[in-house]
């Protein structure tokens, strides 16, 4: 199963409660970074996400997380949004860009940038982000072959045979979903979009994300004087 999903809308998702009044002006007008990291499934994100953290003082924002937060507020939302993701349905774009929103709201004066996780898995995610707050400032993209990110999930998973097998299946489908809902997303922000060989080792994969992040923080000045050394 996989979180934040990319198969048909349920009718459900017409009834989710929305806050349309959730105002994210003051990010747009903070000036601080706004970096996505994408990848496939088991390409490393939320390794590298954690580590970049620390090093650059940034809010991690990891959709998957985000959602499951949600759903253990038991609230009418967080409800319908765990049977959305038990049935491996869409998440709608609009409530993600709340929950995301609401995140980087509640951060907005602890944060030296924003480093988000996992999103946009589908193109309207980027038009709704874009719209609502603002183009992201660099999008990475971790590379792995479909083989070795099966690879990497089997190597992690600690289940039964028989379940393992049933996870097979539905690993490749989500690799193989993720790989063509990607292109479109790759093309939108092809201005922004590095893409990071993420089949090496992990310290060298750090490093080449870091390297395209200090990149970018020369046009944040006070983001790049403050970054924490590690």
């Amino acid at each position: 199963m996989g979180l934040n999903c990319v198969r048909p809308v349920d009718p459900l998702c017409a009834v989710i409660p929305r806050n349309i009044e959730l105002d994210a002006s003051s990010v747009k007008q903070s000036e601080l970074p706004i970096i996505f990291l994408i990848g496939g499934p088991g390409a490393g994100k939320t390794t590298q996400c954690t580590r970049l953290a620390e090093h650059y003082g940034f809010c991690t924002i990891i959709s998957r997380e985000l959602l499951r937060n949600e759903v253990t507020t038991g609230s009418q939302r967080g409800v319908i949004l765990a049977y959305l993701m038990s049935e491996g349905k869409l998440v709608p774009a609009d409530v993600m860009m709340e929950l995301i929103k609401a995140k980087m709201l509640n951060s907005l004066g602890t944060t030296r940038g924003f480093l988000l996780s996992g999103f946009p898995r589908e193109k309207i995610q980027c038009q709704h982000f874009n719209r609502q707050i603002r183009p992201p400032d660099l999008v990475l993209y971790l590379y792995v072959r479909n083989s070795l990110l099966m690879d990497r999930i089997l190597a992690r998973a600690i289940t039964a045979t028989e379940r393992q097998e049933r996870g097979i299946d539905e690993n490749w489908r989500r690799i193989k979903e993720h790989s063509r809902m990607i292109k479109p997303i790759l093309k939108y922000y092809k201005k922004q979009l590095v893409i990071i060989d993420g089949e090496k080792d992990e310290l060298e994969v750090f490093q080449d994300i870091c390297n395209a992040v200090d990149n970018i923080l020369v046009n944040f000045p006070s983001t790049s004087e403050e970054k924490e050394v590690n």
